[in-house]
This record gives C-alpha cells, structure tokens and sequence, in this order.
C-alpha cells in the first residue's frame, strides 16, 4: 500500500471555481456518515488500539470533531472580513488531552454529526459575495476564499479517515498475530 503522505507537507495552492461550492459543501456535510461507517466496520476494542505514539482510529475521529472550534472562528473571520485566518494548535493538546478512547463511539459519532451539520448549514447560507471573500492561511502563508478553506477542511477529514482506516487495518492484523491490543 502507498504510505500517506504527512498532513504538514501539503500545500494547496489552487483556487477552486465558485461552482464546485455545492460539491464541497456536500463533501463535508458527509464526513460524519463516513467515519461512522468505517468506525462501525470493526470491534470496539480495535477502533481504541494504538501503537506507539500513533492515534487509535477513534482519536482521529475525536481529532476531526475537536476542530469544530477552530473552523467556526475561521468561518467568523470570512464573515468579519479579517485578513488573516485563526491559527490552529499544531500541537493538537485539545486531542492529545480529550481521552477520546474513553468516549463510547456513538457519542463520539453524534458529536461529530451535530458539530459538522451546524457548519454545513452556516456555510449553505452563504451568499456569493462572502464565498469570494479572502483571509492569509496563517501556516500554507497564502490567501484562501471560503471554498478553498473548504476544501482545505474536506482534505483535512480524509487525511484522518484514511489514518484510522490505516489504524483499524493494523490493529486487526496484531490481533490475528497474537500482539496485544493496547489501549491509549
């Protein structure tokens, strides 16, 4: 299988047409039904394996729900006409100190249903004027429209759901091997 590439080495320095909106809206809008989808695929026990330092598949999806914060001041700062978009924790503490691993998973999922849900339906209400508006991503050091951060946001979902699909694969295979199954 090909490795995936690190979240920090992307770059995105394209600039989708204002049409593509509805498509990327719908992209994010279904995150939620796809991470439940892949969750409940595999036992409990092996969504919450770690190994090393590595997040259980679990916290990665707890991961995507604790920037729900992050994308609403962002969406603010479009809609304020701010210049520079809200910077992230890149050292991600929110998650590293939420125990996610000890939230059953369809409270995890809700949360995450809900908190995506309330964000696409802010976005839909946007009118076109607001779309085409521009802040400076504080770490990519470029200027984002509203549907490039989107965009951005839908990357940054698939990059987790393809690591806690990589987790879950893994986790499985220790457990045909006899390794145990750690828990974080």
């Amino acid at each position: 299988m090909i490795p995936l590439a690190r979240w920090f080495t992307r770059t995105f320095d394209h600039e989708l047409p204002a049409g593509l909106y509805p498509a990327v809206l719908e992209r994010l809008r279904g995150m939620p039904a796809r991470a439940a989808a892949l969750l409940n695929e595999y036992p409990a026990p092996l969504r919450c394996w770690t190994a090393g330092s590595s997040w259980s598949a679990h916290q990665h999806i707890g991961h995507l729900d604790d920037l729900h914060d992050l994308d609403m001041r962002r969406l603010q700062d479009f809609l304020s006409g701010a210049d520079v978009l809200s910077a992230a924790d890149v050292a991600n503490r929110r998650t590293h100190d939420a125990n996610h691993n000890d939230t059953p998973t369809d409270v995890l999922l809700e949360r995450v249903r809900a908190h995506r849900e309330d964000l696409a339906e802010r976005l839909e209400a946007l009118d076109e004027a607001i779309i085409e508006r521009r802040a400076q991503h504080p770490r990519l050091l470029r200027p984002m429209r509203v549907i490039d951060w989107m965009y951005f946001v839908a990357e940054h979902d698939d990059h987790h759901l393809a690591s806690a699909r990589e987790m879950l694969k893994t986790s499985r295979a220790a457990r045909r091997d006899g390794s145990a199954l750690g828990q974080a």
